[in-house]
């Protein structure tokens, strides 16, 4: 395979710990196959392949506001969701619709960076508030908005990722959320709830939803299924009240090109009405809590002191803190040249931080890679710490 031809975030003869994509064995190839020939051989094939109804393949939306309404009781209906391109074409479509240049946007930090990427790219204003083991500090995002109240410029949205946050891998509070949906509330921005890692939790209950505690206003939740069946479907679901799905309907991109990826769309339909996905969803969390416990053993037995780390109950990612005196830069660089690869903390952090911190995700290598990768990370670390 060609350097050209490797996925996203992988270099040839490296451990990769740097992006959090789902391991290419657990792809759902044959099943995916059966329903792709299902959907051509069946008699939606040629509305599969035509433009299709901005708010998404019907059957996919059926689909979705059963699971949901299933396992959650939202009481979802047809006019509160919709079929997007992935979370990036849901936050890119939101910041542009919503934030729009100079628009104030509040943030985690750390965050997800491609998010903070897509809000810079249109120009907005993006402020932050830290994250600590149980989600956004609420008191730091309380003197924020104190600050944005003595600037005269209200923040359009917040933007948070509460389940296994990416980068940090810590999942907020209950009561955090709740705090979060009363300053809404009362200050008047729209939550955006990138909750694509829900499915994908290995220890433990999931709390509620942002929008499930603002009984569905005021929020837009994000779920997507690159993590829970294949990336490269760009297949995700936006949900929220039926003024903000019309307003996103209504835009210039679905006007002109239809509702999202409409094959894909049909073919996950077909996977998942074919009973696949929950079993699917159950090896992942499998392969996935197996990885983070390597990880965190890895990490126990080979990091030098003065390293922290976060524990993880689901999702792709472990956040670590160096010591006192010893910067990212220097550890990436050495490490790099070690074969091992991971995202530096700065990347995350919208005004400033991260220098003593960097993500590993572990969803994306064998176990043994992990390991290995760590032990190097250990070595690494300890050799820069010590000069």
């Amino acid at each position: 395979m060609s350097s050209q031809e490797l996925p996203q975030g992988v270099s040839a003869g490296a451990i990769s710990l740097v992006f959090g994509h789902p391991d290419a064995g657990t792809l759902p190839v044959d099943d995916l196959h059966a329903a792709a020939e299902a959907v051509l051989h069946g008699p939606q094939a040629r509305l599969a392949l035509a433009y299709g109804p901005e708010l998404g393949a019907p059957a996919l939306v059926e689909y979705l506001i059963g699971k949901l309404n299933g396992e959650e009781g939202l009481g979802l209906t047809p006019d509160r969701m919709m079929i997007v391109p992935g979370s990036t074409g849901a936050v890119d479509m939101i910041a542009r619709l919503y934030a729009g240049r100079d628009g104030v946007v509040l943030v985690e930090a750390p965050t997800y960076q491609d998010a903070l990427h897509v809000f810079r790219d249109h120009g907005a204003d993006v402020r932050s508030a830290p994250v600590d083991d149980d989600g956004i500090v609420v008191e730091a995002l309380e003197e924020q908005l104190a600050a944005l109240r003595r600037e005269a410029k209200p923040p359009r949205l917040l933007y948070t990722v509460p389940n296994f946050q990416n980068p940090a891998g810590v999942t907020a509070t209950t009561a955090r959320r709740e705090a979060v949906v009363k300053l809404a509330r009362e200050q008047g921005f729209l939550i955006v709830e990138d909750d694509v890692y829900r499915d994908l939790a290995f220890e433990g209950d999931v709390p509620p939803s942002l929008y499930a505690l603002a009984n569905g206003q005021g929020v837009l939740r994000i779920g997507s299924f690159s993590k829970i069946v294949a990336p490269g479907l760009s297949v995700g679901w936006l949900i929220g009240e039926p003024t903000h799905i019309q307003r996103c309907v209504d835009c210039g991109v679905l006007q002109m090109g239809g509702g999202a990826n409409p094959f894909a769309a049909h073919v996950i339909a077909e996977y998942c009405r074919a009973g696949r996905l929950e079993p699917h969803i159950a090896g992942l969390r499998q392969v996935y809590r197996e990885r983070c416990k390597v990880a965190l053993a890895a990490l126990e037995k080979h990091m030098p002191r003065g390293v922290t780390w976060t524990r993880p109950r689901g999702g792709f990612f472990v956040w670590l803190t160096l010591p006192e005196g010893v910067s990212v830069g220097p550890v990436r660089e050495a490490a790099r040249r070690q074969g091992v690869l991971f995202a530096p903390g700065t990347n995350f952090f919208a005004n400033g931080g991260g220098e003593r911190n960097l993500r590993l995700a572990f969803s994306f290598v064998s176990p043994d890679e992990i390991g290995r990768g760590v032990e190097i990370l250990g070595r690494v670390i300890r050799k820069v710490a010590t000069g």
